[in-house]
């Protein structure tokens, strides 16, 4: 553990620190990054989850200010999402040929599975055979986040087994 007078904190670097390693061994040479050019890369990302979190709190907190202002805080983490959005075009774009298509598979695989998982979800919510309270809801912006991540990871595999 990465010594640290806060101990989420240190446990929360860690293991992104892992994840960023455990994505570099699913990728190919060519597109694998330092860590901290993987943070430097998904520091958007960070941001858009902080804002998140902190719109969230907000929101629970001011529920007497008026609908305006609550849904303009409600899609704030969207302007840092678009921001990562760019930043990863922008490094897709520096790749060869070949590699920038192995991403371009994996997120479009990511994208596509994200919306089949909420669909099936609210599907199953329309039913009434969802069990879980929190999944009534649907994934929410950090659930659908986690999908994507974790599909993108799956696509990058799968390409890369592909073209080897």
């Amino acid at each position: 553990m990465i010594p640290n007078h806060n101990g989420q904190f240190a446990l929360h670097l860690e293991s992104i620190l892992y994840s960023v390693d455990m994505i570099n061994n699913l990728l190919p040479e060519a597109v694998q990054t330092s860590p901290s050019e993987a943070i430097k890369l998904s520091g958007w990302a960070g941001v858009a989850v902080i804002v998140s979190f902190g719109s969230r709190w907000w929101l629970q907190h001011h529920a007497d200010w008026n609908d305006v202002l609550r849904t303009g805080v409600a899609l704030a983490p969207i302007v840092p999402s678009l921001l990562w959005v760019r930043s990863i075009t922008r490094w897709m774009q520096r790749l060869d040929e070949l590699q920038r298509r192995i991403q371009y598979e994996a997120w479009f695989f990511a994208a596509m599975g994200t919306v089949f998982l909420m669909t099936a979800l609210n599907l199953s919510n329309s039913a009434g055979t969802l069990g879980p309270v929190r999944m009534r809801n649907g994934l929410g912006w950090e659930g659908a986040f986690a999908a994507i991540f974790f599909l993108y990871c799956i696509g990058c595999a799968l390409s890369n087994r592909r073209y080897k």
